[in-house]
């Protein structure tokens, strides 16, 4: 967009020189008309050297420079100059209302159609110019006297209007087709882009892919927040991958991750990583609806799971694996460190503490299609998920785990 945003200011600027050229012809031609009425009417002779003047300094500034003005006080004082001469040219020629008319319209046609808002500088001094001008006591200073163009200057300021415009019309024509195909261009490479982000997110859980394309800063930091964690993995896989064909195992594993993947983004869950059959899980990050709410979710996505698993066992089944493999699950709730750690060319966007650690503890103690929470996940769904005591002897941390299992 950068590219089709300087094209087009280029091609403004040859517009703009073109109606600058415009303008030192006219002056030329009215000075060649009106030479044998200013032999000593010294104002129109100044007026007329001035604008002849002005007209060859801007020429040569846009022929050098292509006006490439950084300064916006600068380039409206250029507009407000340029809207004063063209209306002294109207004013010069008012003794024929219609080439006046004519000139003032292709004038003013060149400012709406090329500066935009910038045109108010233009219009604006064009317009006062004349109406100041209309005020002066002709009798005094009467431009109609002492600037009488013949019939042939006249027709000649017609034909240059004509050819102004017809310039004018085919290079806005040119320069719009131009415009329109590189957009054409941007919009195509866009369309690709959008092909390669889409192919890159698959990389990524919808949550960060979210955070990431709204704009958010990645870089390495972290904070500590409540998190509910969630761990689980395929009992018996082990001894059944050395059993299948790499094509069968493929599709086994493939089948349950895609299910479970899509479990997890419907609840709101960020997928942190898959380890061939291992899937970990939480929630309370990037977005949060509340410490009970996402631990909630978390349990309720995992019952989900477990409903999934049973019919992709049976289909299992069906396809001739014996003995399918189950899955078992730990969920824990506790104080986190969440956010991007690694280096500023590779990031990883994980949890870590003791909290994740006891969740991947919890796991392993689950048995096959089991549910196993931590005694801060149980406090924060009992009244709406029903679950009881699970007798466990095995201590974590120098003390005894009270664990709780979904019934």
């Amino acid at each position: 967009m950068i590219m089709i945003r300087n094209i087009y200011y280029e091609n403004t600027i040859d517009l703009i020189s073109l109606h600058r050229l415009s303008q030192f012809l006219i002056s030329t031609v009215i000075i060649i008309g009106c030479w044998s009425h200013i032999d000593s009417r010294l104002l129109a002779l100044a007026i007329l050297f001035s604008l002849l003047s002005y007209q060859t300094t801007i020429l040569l500034v846009s022929s050098t420079q292509h006006l490439n003005l950084t300064s916006n006080i600068m380039s409206s004082i250029i507009y407000i100059l340029d809207g004063v001469v063209c209306g002294i040219i109207c004013v010069i020629c008012i003794s024929n209302h219609t080439l006046a008319i004519s000139i003032c319209a292709l004038f003013l046609l060149i400012y709406l159609q090329t500066l935009g808002l910038r045109a108010l500088c233009g219009t604006t001094s064009l317009l006062c110019t004349v109406l100041i001008c209309s005020y002066i006591n002709f009798e005094v200073y009467s431009f109609k006297n002492m600037c009488k163009l013949t019939g042939f200057c006249e027709h000649s300021i017609y034909l240059i209007l004509i050819a102004f415009l017809i310039i004018y019309s085919y290079l806005k024509n040119t320069y719009e087709h131009q415009l329109n195909s590189h957009l054409d261009q941007q919009f195509s490479k866009n369309n690709i882009l959008k092909s390669h982000i889409f192919s890159f997110s698959k990389y990524l859980s919808p949550e960060i892919s979210k955070s990431i394309i709204a704009g958010h800063e990645v870089k390495v930091e972290s904070c500590e927040k409540q998190m509910t964690i969630f761990f689980s993995d395929m009992t018996g896989f082990c001894q059944l991958s050395e059993q299948l064909s790499h094509e069968k195992l493929t599709w086994l594993i493939n089948t349950y991750l895609e299910e479970m993947s899509d479990i997890i983004f419907k609840f709101g869950g960020t997928l942190d990583k898959v380890i061939g059959d291992s899937i970990m899980v939480f929630f309370g990050d990037p977005h949060s609806r509340g410490e009970s709410n996402d631990a909630l979710a978390c349990v309720t996505m995992a019952l989900a799971m477990n409903e999934a698993m049973q019919k992709l066992h049976h289909q299992w089944l069906n396809s001739g694996i014996e003995n399918p493999p189950s899955h078992r699950i730990g969920i824990n709730t506790g104080s986190c460190k969440v956010g991007n750690f690694g280096t500023e060319t590779k990031l990883d966007y994980t949890v870590m503490g003791t909290a994740v650690n006891l969740a991947s503890h919890i796991e392993s103690t689950a048995k096959s299609n089991e549910i196993v929470l931590s005694e801060q996940t149980y406090q924060l769904v009992k009244d709406r998920i029903k679950c009881e005591r699970k007798q466990d002897e095995s201590e974590w941390l120098a003390k005894s785990l009270r664990l709780y299992s979904v019934i």
